[in-house]
């Protein structure tokens, strides 16, 4: 199972580091997690052909909330999370009861994405890049790299998208 959390001025709660399948939280992030629009993230990638991403939108503060929390190691393998700030804001991720690293991107209001990072399971460490973000894209660890996504890249949600 997967927790990711997010803080953004706020305080993490204190949490086991692994959930239990009996978990009364797993149930509430499960339904937010498959209830995510679908879209799709347009990259655009420096000296090759534009990519088209299929991608749940967490615009919501309760999507955002649940991410990845409680997903199976396969819909990791599987899903990209594209989470809209609808501004820019400082904060990190955390994650707990994580059986599989995930990469993340960070993206300014721009589309411009300025850092990406890899999360690797732990009950403790946050993650965030050095600056301001709108954008924030969560896949399994080597998405960005097998894709070819770098900081630099341009990035934007499919007009038709929502």
């Amino acid at each position: 199972m997967v927790v990711l959390l997010l803080l953004v001025g706020g305080v993490l709660a204190d949490r086991p580091a692994v959930a239990r399948e009996d978990d009364p939280e797993c149930a509430r992030w499960r339904k937010v997690f498959v209830a995510m629009p679908s879209g799709t993230l347009v990259v655009e990638r420096t000296g090759k052909p534009p990519i088209r991403i299929p991608v749940k939108v967490a615009a919501t503060d309760e999507a955002r909330w649940a991410g990845f929390q409680c997903a199976t190691v396969g819909e990791i393998r599987t899903t990209v999370i594209l989470f809209d700030f609808g501004a820019e804001v400082l904060g990190s991720f955390h994650m707990r009861n994580v059986p599989a690293p995930l990469d993340i991107a960070f993206v300014k209001a721009s589309g411009r994405v300025f850092s990406v990072l890899r999360m690797d399971p732990s009950p403790t460490r946050e993650y965030g890049p050095m600056g301001a973000y709108r954008y924030a894209i969560e896949a399994g660890a080597g998405f960005f790299k097998d894709k070819g996504i770098a900081p630099g890249h341009r990035v934007q949600l499919d007009e038709g998208s929502r």
